[in-house]
């Protein structure tokens, strides 16, 4: 199981943070996290006309866990079956609205504590958004473009791939049958002089 955990985590850090990480994270952990700040800030401007909703839930892969703590720089260990990555928010004896993170990813142990960035355990909620900010995409479609250079780059790199495959797999197969055809030459061990006395009968 140890041997999985580590592969897992290589998995997870060769996919979000060996390459253009920030770019990565914002791309795909940013939309969701936009998406629960948007739910925060309608949650403090509520008014008796909109819905109250003291709650929201969302099932997601471990993924998605992993894209939206790297958004927010708090990834620190691979999620494990039924994870969860909790966002509270608090209205202070103020009037002042904090946001506090928690996280559990394992079954036995209680939701730890998580601490944004640049900010306090009960983060305003203020400073909380406009840290976050950073790591949301203000055009997602736009973004994800590929440039034409970029297009023909992994074009070319993907031909050159695939050529190499392709060379190798002829190689393999020239060599293979040049090894059917040397068994089925009919080369057979000629029979030393010692070996043909003693196969004649004796007189």
């Amino acid at each position: 199981m140890e041997h999985m955990r580590q592969l897992k985590e290589f998995g997870s850090r060769s996919e979000f943070g060996l390459y253009q990480a920030k770019e990565k994270s914002r791309l795909q952990g940013g939309v969701l996290l936009k998406q629960i700040l948007e739910n925060v800030t309608r949650s403090v401007n509520e008014t008796n006309s909109t819905p109250h909703l003291k709650m929201i839930m969302y099932s997601a892969h471990d993924t998605t866990i992993i894209a939206l703590q790297m958004a927010l720089g708090i990834y620190s260990l691979a999620p494990t079956y039924a994870a969860c990555h909790i966002f509270e928010l608090y209205q202070e004896t103020n009037g002042s609205y904090t946001m506090e993170m928690y996280y559990r990813n394992e079954s036995n142990s209680k939701p730890y504590l998580l601490t944004l960035p640049s900010c306090t355990e009960k983060c305003p909620l203020h400073k909380f958004i406009e840290i976050a900010a950073e790591m949301i995409p203000k055009n997602w479609a736009k973004e994800c473009e590929l440039h034409r250079s970029t297009i023909q780059i992994e074009l070319l790199l993907g031909l050159v791939v695939g050529c190499c495959l392709l060379l190798v797999l002829i190689v393999f197969c020239v060599k293979l049958q040049c090894q059917d055809k040397d068994e089925t030459l009919g080369y057979q061990k000629l029979a030393s002089h010692c070996e043909e006395s003693e196969k004649m009968p004796s007189v």
